[in-house]
């Protein structure tokens, strides 16, 4: 058994079938959580950007996601990760960003940030991460030894 942390695009992906991703997430839902036992996790900040106006004016996609939902739900496969011990300072990071020049200026949303910092935390049990976006989270996943899967080659 995995525990498995996704990103906003994977959910996107994953419920919007019109998203470039789509055909891509839906392989990694059937492959991690379809059958098996792997845990999906997912942090309360990706579920603020993945459950947006958009995904809930997608009927069809947001009658799917509450499939699965339910259905990870009653075996206790679906976690919900707090963001509350990681976001206090975030804000203040993204304005330290601010005084540094362009080559090293990171364009690191409070979202990304705090997610990172959970991808950090060695004491959540995250074997994986899939992201859509890996240049802003496989530095981190590489350093704590966890698995990036991405639209892209393994990482």
């Amino acid at each position: 058994m995995r525990a498995i942390c996704v990103d906003t695009g994977f959910l996107i992906g994953l419920y919007d079938r019109t998203d470039e991703f789509h055909d891509i997430a839906s392989r990694y839902f059937v492959e991690f959580f379809d059958t098996g036992s792997n845990h999906l996790l997912i942090p309360w900040p990706i579920l603020y950007e993945a459950i947006s106006t958009r995904m809930v004016k997608n009927k069809e996609g947001l009658a799917r996601l509450e499939k699965d939902w339910k259905r990870l739900a009653v075996q206790r496969r679906l976690d919900i990760l707090s963001d509350e011990p990681f976001r206090d300072t975030v804000i203040n990071e993204c304005f330290d960003e601010l005084g540094k020049p362009l080559p090293q200026y990171r364009k690191l949303s409070a979202v990304d940030r705090v997610v990172r910092r959970m991808l950090s935390d060695t004491h959540l049990r995250i074997h994986a991460f899939v992201t859509f976006n890996p240049g802003d989270f496989v530095d981190v996943c590489a350093k704590h030894r966890r698995d990036v899967f991405t639209h892209q080659a393994r990482g």
